[in-house]
Formats: C-alpha cells, structure tokens, sequence
C-alpha cells in the first residue's frame, strides 16, 4: 500500500512540476491576468488596455494558496497591469473609461483546485495512507490465511471465506474446502469439503475439479471411484490444467490395460 501511495504522489507531482515551471518556477508567488472585456481607452502611457482580474497564487511545487485579487488593467501584449481600488473604479466609472456596473467574473472552479493542489494531494495521500482499502472478504480471508502482514489465523480466514463463500465466489467456495478437508480452523469434515469442492466445480473452477478428482482416485479420504475421479480430471482438463490431462490419460490407460 506505502509503495502505491508514493507512485500516486509522483504520478501527479510529475506534471505539476511541469505546469509550475511553466508559470514561473517551484516556488513563491505567481500573478495571472484574465480578461472580461476590452476597452476603447488607452493606458497612461498609449497601451492598449483591458478590464480584467487578477488571481494570485502561492506554490511550494504544487499550488498552496490561491486568491481573488479583483479588477486591474491589463496592457496588452504584456503580463503587466495597472491595479484598481476602489476610488479609481469610482472615477474611470464617471469618466466613461470603465463601464457601470462593472462585468461580473467568475473564477473557474478548476483554477481554484489547482491553486490549492498541494492540500487536495496531502489530503488524499493521508485518506488513503490513514484509511487504506481493507479489501474483499476473500482478499482478507487470504490475508490470514496466508499470514501476509499478520499472524496466521484461520479461525479469521474462515469467517472471512465463508462471507465471501455466500456471495458465490468459487475460490472462497475453495478454500473452504481445503480448510474442511484438513481441519483447518474448524473440525474436519470431508464431505463439507466435498460439497464446498463442488460448488466451485460448478462454476468451472478448475482448482476444485481437480481437488475432487484427486479425492477419488487416491481413495483416501474418500472411496476410490476411478469414473467421478476421469469425470472431474477431464472437466478441469477442459479447463486448461495440464496435470489433470495427464490424470485423464493415466486412468484412461489404466482401464484400457
């Protein structure tokens, strides 16, 4: 999970990286001009000029703070502006330079979320750091099963299994029948094992076919029956397992002997 964590941090650091070059470096403080509307008059010194708004944003690699600056003039053909207050809005106003009321802006939600990226990311590498996907039924199941990251527990893999069993998934159907079938975690019981194997069958689960084939052509924990036994080891042998193939023409030697 720590490994997952940190190729998504680089996944999107990489590209802010790019986008904050861009702009003007890593670090420190970024100024970005957008127009609303074009103006007749010029600027003090003959520029062409434009009502537009300005956003400041703050970056540490990444957008850390962003806000609304309010109205400037922009130059155009330049990132420069003349700033406004209010008592300059007032007057351009009632000189015919600006108009009134002055044109509502909106400022995209998708800049705002890039000007506060570095918390959106920390917030969700700490969700998925903090409160980490706990996985299917069968995928906890396995976990202590297997002892991967815990202690081998297979009173908890069993409840596990047996939930994820409910739903009809067959290798949770499986597992259950190893664990009857060695009293793992519960006592054993080699029919339940049985019934278990054969609900995973059922679904062409071809671990389980050959299970049941093994059980009844070993006539160990079940009488021999060479036919259930080339039944099942021909079924998984359809589905791709090589051994049970070779199961298939063993036993079918052995009746042609």
């Amino acid at each position: 999970m720590k490994n997952i964590i940190l190729i998504l941090a680089f996944a999107i650091l990489v590209p802010n990286l790019a986008s904050a070059r861009r702009i003007g470096g890593l670090f420190g403080k970024s100024e970005n001009i957008k127009e609303i509307i074009d103006l007749k008059a010029k600027g003090p010194n003959g520029e062409d000029i434009y009502l537009a708004y300005k956003t400041s944003g703050y970056y540490f690699f990444m957008g850390a703070y962003m806000s609304d600056e309010g109205y400037v003039l922009g130059i155009r053909g330049k990132s420069s502006y003349y700033p406004l207050n209010k008592n300059q809005i007032i007057t351009y106003q009632e000189s015919g330079l600006l108009p009134k009321p002055l044109p509502e802006y909106k400022i995209p939600f998708t800049d705002w979320l890039w000007g506060f990226a570095l918390w959106i990311l920390l917030l969700v590498l700490a969700v998925i750091w903090f409160f980490p996907n706990r996985g299917t039924p069968f995928e906890k199941g396995c976990k202590f099963y297997f002892g991967k990251n815990v202690p081998v527990d297979y009173m908890k893999a069993y409840g596990y299994f047996k939930k994820s069993a409910n739903e009809e998934f067959a290798p949770a159907q499986y597992n259950l029948g190893i664990m009857y079938l060695k009293g793992q975690g519960v006592e054993k019981n080699v029919q339940k094992a049985i019934s278990y194997f054969m609900l995973a069958s059922d679904q062409e689960y071809v671990n389980a076919q050959v299970q049941l084939g093994n059980l009844y052509f070993n006539g160990e924990e079940e009488p021999k029956n060479l036919d259930r036994a080339l039944s099942f080891y021909k079924s998984a042998c359809k589905n791709g397992s090589q051994d049970a193939c070779k199961m298939v023409d063993h036993i079918m030697g052995l009746s042609q002997g």
